[in-house]
């Protein structure tokens, strides 16, 4: 099983080095949004991945705020409006931010502002990563 993993340039860093130092994962890994295709993999894998995926079919996305309140790019908005803050693992589909929710994992906070709170969500999103990702390559 190979995933395909798609992200910002942020966050390549540590997901490349958790990869290769704790799991046997096979990958390919991305920040370009036009290799989307170019690259053979059995998983497609979102990791605040900022463009709409074509084809969601075997497709996972690692969200930045809960869902499905907190949706798109404005989700840190959303949170501070609320004062609910976590993050969510879903399953694609058609519609933004919209599958079926495989984790979810929310966080007390006492944020500042929107950047403050993105911080804050960076960390525990990726500890969900962390805690999922294995499965997400075992499950196919």
């Amino acid at each position: 099983m190979r995933l395909g993993i798609f992200t910002k340039p942020c966050h390549l860093e540590k997901i490349v080095n958790y990869l290769n130092q704790w799991t046997d994962i096979v990958y390919i890994i991305s920040t370009e949004r036009r290799e989307i295709d170019l690259f053979e993999y059995d998983v497609g894998i979102s990791y605040c991945w900022p463009w709409k995926v074509h084809n969601p079919e075997n497709w996972y996305n690692y969200h930045p705020g809960l869902l499905p309140d907190h949706k798109g790019v404005d989700c840190y908005v959303k949170a501070l409006q609320d004062g609910k803050y976590g993050v969510t693992l879903h399953k694609m589909n058609d519609e933004w931010d919209s599958g079926e929710i495989i984790a979810k994992q929310e966080f007390e906070a006492d944020p500042v502002n929107s950047q403050d709170l993105a911080n804050l969500t960076h960390y525990h999103l990726f500890q969900l990563f962390k805690a999922t990702i294995e499965g997400l390559a075992d499950d196919e």
